[in-house]
């Protein structure tokens, strides 16, 4: 895949989400212009190395007229003779910083890959303690907070363009395949990861987890995006994901939990359904929100096995919803699948009451009022059909196949009419 050049460029930043995803893809890369799409300079830093995991500095966008730079762990196996290997862009979420741990994992699995700090951090003592550098830009502040400066100097602007170029510097590495890359990123980084997988086509897929687009509507902590007032939100609204991975250009993968306090799943399963019919939606239920629990692969599955068969040519796809559950007879519902790995199993998960969120006793979190129940689904692989039937009183649902690997792939999240 190559990175469309626009000959349009809407040099004007417009408020709200867009109505037609290319101008809004065109606005943002005319103001991050061509300094992402080149391999930046870069700069080891041996005090830092993990063992095979190196720490090196690379050049990134200027902040307030000065110089910066992105502290970032890469992780570069030896290639096979006359072979090239593919490569993973990693982004962290809040609280996080460039993880050496994440970059192993796929280091072990015989990628390389490339996991970068975002704040201008060094990866030394514990968030909030971790120490900044001489060449930091911008950190973020709460949720968009920065809306009212120049979209040159907020951070979803350094953020985005630290990520293409760290998809530039690991495509022109030796020993890797610039046309075998991937994106993935957690929680904030979810977000990054499905605005970048909107804008930036060099990548092959992106697999946002946590993070998805129409934040503004999530009835979890992401409400609003965290705005006072109409104007401000309008602001806020550049950076909503939803602006740029409408009709994506690449497979997309979501993962999410179906209680998650940051980004309510009926976002996630819209987000989904508006990048496109090389989207995947997979609900982890009751899935914790947090770092470690998202890059483990035996946590998520889905994302390695989808990378092995786009970057590798290994493995079998995930399965393919076909069509979304419909009614059949009374309260039956029917979906239909495809795929090669056979599904060892179907489950339905529903709501008997509104699909809404309460103030956490803990700071910063929303929690679901009512708890996603399980009810057994039939699965039919002579006629790859799963059926369930919905409990009286059912409000929200959507269906799960499980392959026998243990990847999960989700139904849409369906609404079902009350009467009256």
């Amino acid at each position: 895949m190559r990175f469309s050049v626009f000959l349009f460029l809407a040099l004007g930043f417009t408020a709200g989400v867009s109505a037609d995803p290319a101008a809004a893809r065109a606005d943002l890369r005319a103001a991050l212009g061509d300094t992402v799409l080149t391999a930046p300079p870069y700069y080891p830093a041996p005090e830092m190395d993990q063992g095979p995991i190196k720490a090196v500095f690379y050049d990134a966008l200027p902040y307030g007229g000065h110089p910066t730079r992105a502290f970032a762990y890469l992780a570069v196996p030896e290639a096979p003779a006359g072979q090239k290997i593919p490569g993973m862009v990693l982004v962290h979420g809040g609280g996080g910083t460039a993880f050496h741990e994440w970059a192993k994992i796929w280091y072990d699995k015989g990628y390389a890959a490339i996991a970068m700090d975002l704040e201008g951090q060094i990866p030394l003592n514990d968030f909030p303690n971790r120490p900044r550098h001489a060449f930091s830009g911008p950190v973020r502040t709460g949720m968009f907070d920065d809306e009212a400066k120049p979209r040159t100097e907020q951070w979803m602007y350094h953020a985005v363009a630290d990520i293409m170029l760290a998809n530039s510097l690991l495509r022109t590495l030796p020993e890797v395949d610039p046309e075998r890359i991937g994106l993935t990123g957690i929680s904030w980084g979810g977000v990054l990861s499905s605005l970048v997988g909107g804008l930036d086509d060099r990548f092959v897929f992106t697999a946002p987890v946590y993070g998805c687009g129409y934040l503004y509507d999530s009835k979890g902590y992401f409400n609003r995006m965290g705005a006072d007032d109409e104007a401000s939100l309008e602001l806020r609204k550049y950076w909503d994901p939803a602006r740029y991975f409408t009709d994506a250009p690449m497979p997309m993968l979501w993962v999410n939990g179906d209680n998650d306090p940051h980004f309510s799943v009926d976002t996630l399963s819209r987000s989904h359904v508006s990048a496109g019919p090389e989207s995947i939606l997979s609900i982890h239920p009751k899935m914790p929100h947090g770092h470690g629990v998202s890059w483990e692969p035996d946590r998520v599955p889905e994302i390695y096995a989808l990378a092995d068969h786009l970057l590798k040519g290994t493995g079998a796809p995930l399965t393919r919803i076909t069509k979304q559950p419909e009614a059949a007879e009374g309260s039956t519902v029917v979906l239909h699948y495809e795929g090669e790995q056979p599904v060892a199993s179907a489950t339905l998960y529903y709501l008997t009451a509104a699909l809404e969120y309460v103030q956490s006793v803990k700071k910063k979190h929303l929690d679901l009022v009512q708890q996603f129940e399980a009810a057994e689904a039939r699965l039919d692989p002579a006629t790859k059909t799963a059926t369930a039937s919905l409990p009286e009183g059912c409000t929200w649902y959507y269906i799960n196949l499980i392959d026998d690997r243990g990847c999960i792939v989700s139904s849409n999240l369906m609404a079902v009419a009350q009467p009256g």
